[in-house]
This record gives C-alpha cells, sequence and structure tokens, in this order.
C-alpha cells in the first residue's frame, strides 16, 4: 500500500469518523501505529490491516450509539445493538469507499470481511488469518494507555464514571490482556500500555 493511497484513505474517513463516539478518528489513529508496529515483528498483510483500520469504526457515524454510552458494564457493552450495526454499515460504507478509490477487489472483500466482524473476537479467531487478528489486536491494544483512558472519559461525559465503574473498567481490562492478544508481540505491547496507565 503506497503512501499516495494511505493520504487519501486518511482523508476519506475523517467526516465519517468525526461524526461518531468522541475521539474515534484519533483511536483510529493510534489503531494504524499500533497495526504498523505489529506489522514489523507479526505476519499479516499491510494491504489489508492498514486500511481495514483505517476503515474499522466509519460505521459509528452511521448509527444511534446511544445505547452503547449508556450501557455502564464494559463487559455488557458489546451487546448493545448499535456495536452489531456499526460492524455492518462500516463493512458497507468501506466498500464503497474502497471500490471509489480504485482498490483491489481481493483486498477489499477481505477488508470488508474483517470490518464486518471485528468486535467479535471469536469470529476473528475463527478466521485463522494473521490480517484479521493484526486487526483485532491493534484495535484492541487502544484499550489500554494513557490516551485511551482520556478517550474513555471523554467518550461518556455527559454521565460520568463513578469509581465502582472505573473499578469495573479496571477489571474488564485485565481480563481483556489474558484473551485479547494472541501474538507475542501484542501481548508484549499490551503489558507495556497496561504498566503505563497503572493497571498492573
Amino acid at each position: 500500500m503506497g503512501e499516495s493511497f494511505e493520504r487519501k484513505l486518511k482523508k476519506a474517513v475523517k467526516p465519517y469518523l468525526d461524526r461518531g463516539r468522541s475521539g474515534d478518528y484519533e483511536h483510529t489513529l493510534r489503531a494504524v501505529g499500533y497495526g504498523k508496529e505489529l506489522l514489523q515483528h507479526e505476519e499479516g498483510e499491510e494491504g489489508i490491516v492498514i486500511p481495514a483500520l483505517y476503515l474499522h469504526d466509519i460505521g459509528w457515524g452511521a448509527v444511534n450509539f446511544e445505547d452503547f454510552i449508556n450501557t455502564r458494564s464494559p463487559s455488557r457493552r458489546r451487546d448493545a445493538a448499535s456495536v452489531d450495526l456499526h460492524m455492518k454499515h462500516g463493512a458497507a460504507l468501506a466498500k464503497e469507499i474502497l471500490e471509489k478509490l480504485g482498490y483491489y477487489m481481493e483486498m477489499t472483500r477481505a477488508i470488508v470481511s474483517i470490518i464486518a466482524v471485528h468486535d467479535r473476537p471469536e469470529r476473528i479467531f475463527a478466521m485463522e488469518n494473521p490480517s484479521a487478528t493484526a486487526v483485532f489486536e491493534a484495535d484492541y491494544l487502544d484499550k489500554f494507555g494513557l490516551k485511551s483512558i482520556y478517550r474513555f472519559e471523554t467518550m461518556f461525559k455527559m454521565k460520568p464514571i463513578t469509581d465502582i465503574e472505573k473499578k469495573d473498567v479496571s477489571a474488564h481490562l485485565r481480563e481483556g490482556l489474558k484473551t485479547w492478544f494472541k501474538t507475542r508481540t501484542a501481548k508484549r505491547m499490551a503489558l507495556r500500555l497496561a504498566k503505563e496507565t497503572g493497571l498492573l
């Protein structure tokens, strides 16, 4: 994937991400950075992983995500209807954007299939596809680290997080450290980010 195409894609996704949840654009850029770091050490096709990371959350701007924001328990938030809807809409929008940009048909199909399930680890890992795993790990690495904690707090600023809920989030993230990451590099990166925020 060339730098020119990446610039076009970055420009194309911004309006969609700006209509989504607070901090989605910045989250996307961090996830892309994590994806590039993972690809230096792990398997995966750059031409699938990096576009998928730019596009993975564009569906949030096309759905009502109040149920996501109003679900206070992070372990139950994955069951909010908007989670599945944003993946469905995101996959359709990603296909439109990639076709408009003249991207490779086979890679477009792979990217769309990953975006359609990217927040379902059981479905991602069942693919047994290094590119899908890299997309998931890069996305979920951004649940850790100082910038991610700040994003989490601003996303829920209308209903501030209580101390009890913060403990629930910490427990959820600690459990995620054990189950969300399959590659050695992602595990190492997740531990580093978790320590940065005092989670460990």
